[in-house]
């Protein structure tokens, strides 16, 4: 029997390691600032910091911080061979202007955010609202600006993506209200909706005067633009219309709108104010009194017209001197870095509210102020500061008031983190995503923005025209699908299933011929006219920008682009991974067709959580390590179970990460002996190389463990507690 190299392996992982000294350049004054605040509070408490952690471990742990995976044994040896006295400081800065970080910090956002790609008829703001989110990070938007884009978000999914953020809570707009306080300003008012806050100050009139602020939003579904509002509004008031044939146009009016109808648009009614809910028992209102605006601290903004409530809510919002505002995001962003705040919890902030070190809160303050919000910048800060590159300590106190924050907090990966490094185990290029996908979704996009646009170019008479004509086309078909429907319902009662699926199928040919006849009535002969979408698809580094035009010819009736631009982009995709696979410098025909097939295939499937639907299905690896369902804000876990442990062992995530296409199998290919393959597996996995002891144990099992060695020891480092918690 072989012995349990995963026991032994793990026992050794937890060694100590000391930590050589190393000289860095000179801090800003900023982070020498809170080195030396930290250094007078551990005199204060009578403790002691924790040593300099030695590169190896610095380099896994700001990789998994700043980018949110593991590094490659490519990045490792790069680091570790750089004898630079700034090579931290220069690792950091790389590490945040890349696009690990803003994938990284998307699955931070989307989590606070809820962005939930399933949501009902979300297909196209999300994608739209994920990429808005995604632009913002990456641009480094300043923080503040960010939240007021968010708050006073209007349009449709093409003028503004940040609509998503109210479509996340259509039909809840006083949900809504709750969670922008408590994001934004680390308030709690949700209890208050239904009654005075039980343990704090807030009152159920402070939730409706803060709720008639954003009251007035309203979303819904594209309904064509004016032109069909306004025709609606004419045929319903217009007497000379009998009843059966307004009925008619209405049905004709949803088919020509159904091509476009996905399409979310948000508006502001200033007007609009909430009402007090019948059952209201307090003494300073009566049930079902509309309530004006109010915020709940600080000076109440200054409002001439409803339509300016809006911007004047965000402005107070964002101001730096509301009393809440920089003071969440700067703990926020704290907590972040060092894996606790300086109040927790986070959002849940009161008047007695202390941090545990008053002097370095005030401090985060007043540098968030000066640095603009500028959360990149602020960032860099704290990631370079000593403390942060202390090592790591364990929660072991009950009150966030009594953490000494001598070093970051030990902590497991989250779900994301787990599943991007086993990611950087198999996907060469794991940043890029299913880039087929994506820009299908790009040019879909674009084939509905075009239909929009041309519905908006008619005139009320054009439609008028086109309503009628589709009326009668409907009612001749309308009476087919109803005999139809009677021989389905007739086949099924015989059981004759074959004769209900041909009388199916003659169904949704009238169905598709009515589409198709609303394509060549109403919307070809506008776009017909010139009226051309230029798509710049996003192409990975290296490779040339790329245009398609999209035009009538290329779009079906529904608005999606044809099967011959898919095929297109299929041949695009082909090309990326010819080139990808030239510049590792693979030859060989059977194995650049087997390389081909192999990038498809995790493309799809193993890139990073950033690119899945967000939350990934129930099931999912992501799902099962703890990753947030998006129905609540900051959902996710990072409790061990024995689902995760039985996923470890038999799923399928390990026959990709030893997969001969992998990262891990094609480094270990370029070397020959057990000792350099071991070598090889424990930089990929541990980012250090293993100890004296660690490499005799292991190659004392080579004999009996024969060619299955390094895929046992890539299984034993995989499992262990070094591996799944950042040190």
């Amino acid at each position: 029997m072989k012995r349990p190299l995963f026991a032994s392996l793990l026992a050794l992982a937890l060694l100590p390691v000391l930590a050589p000294a190393a000289k860095q350049p000179t801090q800003s004054k900023a982070s020498q600032k809170i080195d030396a605040i930290l250094a007078e509070s551990w005199k204060e408490k009578n403790v002691q910091p924790g040593a300099r952690v030695d590169d190896e471990t610095f380099v896994r742990r700001v990789y998994l911080d700043i980018a949110g995976r593991i590094p490659t044994a490519d990045e490792t040896r790069e680091f570790l061979s750089n004898d630079s006295s700034g090579k931290r400081h220069q690792l950091i800065d790389e590490l945040i202007d890349s696009e690990s970080f803003t994938n990284h910090m998307f699955n931070y956002w989307a989590d606070i955010l809820r962005i939930h790609s399933q949501q009902g008829g979300g297909q196209n703001i999300v994608p739209a609202y994920v990429q808005y989110v995604k632009d913002s990070l990456r641009d480094n938007k300043p923080y503040d600006d960010f939240v007021r884009e968010l708050v006073t978000a209007q349009g449709d999914t093409y003028e503004n993506g940040a609509i998503g953020y109210y479509y996340r809570d259509r039909g809840m707009i006083l949900d809504n209200m709750a969670n922008t306080v408590r994001i934004f300003l680390g308030t709690r008012l949700e209890c208050a909706q239904c009654h005075n806050h039980p343990f704090d100050k807030w009152t159920q009139m402070d939730f409706y005067h803060m709720a008639a602020f954003s009251y007035g939003m309203n979303v819904q579904n594209n309904q064509g633009g004016d032109q069909l509002r306004d025709l609606q509004r004419m045929m319903n008031s217009d007497k000379s219309i009998d009843q059966k044939k307004k009925r008619s146009y209405q049905r004709a009016l949803q088919e020509i709108r159904r091509p476009i109808r996905n399409i979310p648009v948000v508006n502001y009614d200033g007007s609009k104010m909430p009402q007090l809910p019948h059952d209201y028992q307090y003494d300073d209102a009566k049930p079902k009194e509309k309530i004006a605006e109010r915020v709940i601290f600080g000076a109440d903004p200054e409002i001439a017209k409803p339509e300016e409530k809006l911007e004047s809510y965000a402005d107070w919002m964002t101001s730096p001197e509301n009393p809440r505002f920089t003071k969440v995001i700067a703990n926020r962003m704290w907590k972040r870095v060092m894996g606790i705040g300086l109040i927790e919890p986070v959002d849940e902030f009161t008047d007695v509210t202390m941090a545990a070190n008053p002097e370095l809160f005030a401090f985060l303050e007043e540098e968030m102020k000066r640095q603009d919000y500028d959360l990149k910048s602020f960032l860099r800060m704290l990631y370079k500061t000593e403390v942060y590159q202390r090592e790591a300590v364990a929660n072991d106190v009950q009150l966030p008031a009594d953490f000494a924050f001598t070093g970051p907090l030990l902590r497991r990966m989250t779900a994301e983190q787990i599943w991007d490094s086993y990611v950087a185990l198999i996907n060469p290029n794991p940043e890029m995503g299913n880039w087929r996908r994506e820009q299908e979704a790009l040019l879909r996009g674009a084939g509905t923005e075009m239909m929009t646009a041309a519905l908006e170019k008619k005139s009320q008479e054009q439609l008028l025209k086109d309503v009628k004509a589709v009326a009668a086309a409907q009612k001749g078909m309308q009476e087919k699908l109803i005999a139809l429907q009677k021989q389905q319902t007739e086949a099924r009662q015989n059981k004759d299933q074959a004769k209900a699926r041909k009388l199916a199928q003659e169904a949704n040919g009238i169905r598709r011929k009515l589409s198709g006849m609303i394509f060549d009535r109403v919307y070809a002969p506008v776009l017909k006219k010139g009226m051309v979408e230029k798509v710049s698809l996003v192409m990975p580094d290296g490779m040339a920008a790329v245009e398609m035009k999209i035009d009538s010819a290329k779009i079906d009736q529904s608005g999606r682009v044809k099967q011959d631009v898919i095929r297109e982009l299929a041949k695009k995709e082909d090309e990326i991974i010819r080139n990808e696979m030239d510049r590792m410098g693979v030859t060989d025909e059977r194995e650049r067709k087997n390389y081909l097939g192999f990038r498809k295939n995790v493309a799809n499937t193993y890139t990073r959580a950033a690119h899945l639907s967000s939350p990934a299905p129930n099931g999912h690896f992501l799902r099962q390590f703890g990753q947030s369902d998006r129905e609540t804000i900051e959902n996710a876990e990072d409790a061990a179970s024995v689902t995760q442990a039985l996923t470890l062992l038999n799923g399928p995530v390990f026959r990709m990460v030893t997969n001969p296409q992998s990262v891990l199998s094609r480094d270990l290919s370029q070397v020959e002996t057990n000792e350099e393959k071991i070598v090889r597996v424990f930089e990929s996995i541990l980012s250090r190389a293993p100890r004296p002891e660690e490499m005799n144990l292991i190659l004392s099992d080579a004999e009996l463990r024969g060619d299955k060695l390094v895929q046992d020891l890539t299984f034993a480092l995989l499992n262990t507690e070094e591996f799944l918690f950042v040190r």
